[in-house]
Formats: structure tokens, C-alpha cells, sequence
């Protein structure tokens, strides 16, 4: 039997079939658009960087060596072995009241003149309470060591050479990673040993940084999942990427704007200084202005801050501890 259109139509209508609005779904497909255009950058920036970085692996316990202890906390020197011979070292410092049985862990990253043991000691110079404020807000800290070319360590005479960044990431791409992917795994394969360490809570890790460490806040945040809040002070600047690979050790693989991109919907606040020489502060204006339309697409917006301040290139704890008991 031959059934016109009239007809099936009227069996149809007869049914009375659920019907709904087509553009009802309009959100969901741009949400999952979204997802998959973030996923094609996260996968843009592991094959920038070539992480993860091939044949790193731990050999070895998380060892811990006491350094010292005043009242506020204890002191360690951390050292993770590798495969390769190589150690993963930082400072791991716990303070004597936490602010819960098992307290968050603060990953405190220094910056390009620096070492842990500058963000920390003796004011902190231009870093100030990056470390130890976290530790008096009750935090645990690790504060990872990333091969630079220390201010301390040059006017002392120190071997490493100036352009240690540039020597290390060309060799590390002749086969086919870079120095910025060794130095966030090396941060990740840290963080498996220290999440299993009674006094940390798992579910809550915050990266805060000071210029390179701001930068490898970000790219760290956007390949580990775990990093559950961000701070990137005066290191945020609307800068094109370079995607030859020469860049220097420097981490510009993808502008910072596209990174942060990355992070989202998680919190994150970045800092910049209106007096800051190196980084003008109009640059991160603009990227911070990328940013906040990113996270407003993703359903995050109140998530991302942007704060500006009077001063130079300098970490503002007084910016970054409120933003960590809101969101940590």
C-alpha cells in the first residue's frame, strides 16, 4: 500500500510525537564546542613544548631533609630522584598551625633571577611574602627550583652561564621536547610524591608565581589538572607566540592570554604593576582583556581577576591571599 505524505502526516500528528525548539540546544553545542576548541590547544601547546617529556620518569621516594625551623614552620630540602640521575629539587616548607589537619599545598614558583631559597629568606626581595605568607595563611609550600641564572649566583661567580635557558631548551628540542616541558613534568612527577604525604589535602593545590615563575604557573596549570587555583604575577602580556621553537628557553610557545585560555573555568588571578619596566603594563591589559572574554564564554566569569597595582615588578601577597581563601 502506498502512503501519501498526507497521510503519514496525520499518523504522526496522530501519535502525538515529543517535539522540542532546535535552538533550544544552541548552548550545549557551543559549550561542547568550547571543550573540543580548548582541547585542540592544550593538544597545539604539548606538541609546542613536546611534553610530556620522553623517558622522564621518578626512580625514587620524595627524600625530605630538614634545613631548619623557627616558629612559624618547618623547613625542608626535597629531593625526588629521576631515572637519568638527575633530582628534582625544591624547598618544602610546613607551618606549625595549619589550617586544617590536611592543609593545601601552595606551589610557589620563583622567577627568572631567582631560586627558592631568594623567594624565601632574607625579605624575599622583589618577591616579598610570596612564600612565607602563604605559609602564614596556613598553607604548605613547595617552591620548585627551575634552572635559571640567579642574580645571587652571577655576582658570586657562579659557573652556570648567562644563557643557561637558551643552551638547555636547544638541546632539548634536537629531540623533540624543551626545557619549559621537562621543567613543569618535573613539577608534576613532584606533586605525585608529595599528594600522598599525610599533612596535604589532594583536592586543594593553588601555583603562584613571580614573572618566569608566573609564566610556568600558567603553562603548568594548563597541562596539570590537579592545580586547582592560579596566581601569575607580572607575567601576563598580550605577546605573540613564537612557534619556530626558538624561543630561548623562554616560555612563549603560546601567548599567555591562550594558556590561560587553558585554565579555565578554574580561578585565576593575574597581577601587574603599573610602574613595571619590563612588562608595560597596556600589554596586560590586553591580555587580560582576552582572557575575561574566554572566561565568560566558558560560564566562569567571576573566576578570573585581573588586578592592577601601584608598583614595578613584584609579587602583592596582599592581592593573592584573599583570592586563595576564596577559591583554595
Amino acid at each position: 500500500m502506498i502512503v501519501t505524505r498526507a497521510i503519514l502526516a496525520l499518523l504522526l500528528s496522530a501519535q502525538q510525537l515529543y517535539e522540542e525548539k532546535l535552538l533550544d540546544t544552541m548552548a550545549l553545542r557551543e559549550k561542547l564546542w568550547q571543550q573540543i576548541d580548548l582541547h585542540a590547544n592544550r593538544q597545539l601547546l604539548r606538541h609546542r613544548i613536546g611534553y610530556p617529556a620522553p623517558a622522564l620518569k621518578a626512580a625514587g621516594p620524595l627524600r625530605l631533609e630538614k634545613s631548619g625551623e623557627d616558629s612559624v614552620a618547618n623547613y625542608y630540602r626535597s629531593f625526588l630522584p629521576l631515572t637519568d640521575g638527575d633530582e628534582i629539587y625544591g624547598l618544602y616548607i610546613v607551618p606549625k598551625k595549619p589550617v586544617a589537619k590536611r592543609a593545601p599545598l601552595v606551589i610557589s614558583q620563583h622567577g627568572g633571577g631567582g631560586t627558592p631559597e631568594m623567594a624565601t629568606f632574607n625579605g624575599g626581595t622583589n618577591y616579598k611574602d610570596q612564600v612565607r605568607g602563604a605559609v602564614s595563611e596556613g598553607y604548605i609550600v613547595y617552591a620548585p627550583l627551575t634552572v635559571m641564572y640567579p642574580f645571587r649566583d652571577r655576582d658570586n661567580g657562579t659557573v652556570i652561564p648567562p644563557d643557561v635557558r637558551k643552551i638547555l631548551d636547544e638541546k632539548f628540542r634536537t629531540v623533540g621536547t624543551s626545557l619549559a616541558a621537562v621543567e613543569v613534568q618535573k613539577i608534576s612527577l613532584a606533586l605525585d610524591e608529595l599528594l600522598k604525604r599525610p599533612e596535604i589535602d589532594p583536592k586543594r593545590i593553588a601555583m603562584i608565581g613571580l614573572s618566569y615563575g608566573g609564566y610556568y604557573s600558567l603553562y603548568t596549570a594548563a597541562l596539570e589538572p590537579r592545580i586547582g587555583v592560579v596566581v601569575a604575577s607580572c607575567s601576563f602580556s598580550d605577546q605573540p607566540a613564537i612557534t619556530d621553537g626558538k624561543t630561548e628557553g623562554r616560555l612563549m610557545d603560546m601567548s599567555p592570554a591562550d594558556v590561560a585560555s587553558l585554565i579555565t573555568p578554574r580561578p585565576l588571578q593575574v597581577q601587574g604593576g603599573n610602574n613595571d619596566k619590563g612588562l608595560p603594563i597596556e600589554k596586560s591589559r590586553a591580555a587580560a582583556k582576552r582572557t575575561a572574554l574566554v572566561y565568560e564564554k566558558t560560564g566562569a566569569k567571576d573566576k578570573f581577576v585581573f588586578e592592577e597595582f601601584e608598583g614595578g615588578h613584584e609579587f602583592r601577597g596582599s592581592l593573592v591571599w584573599p583570592f586563595l581563601r576564596k577559591h583554595l
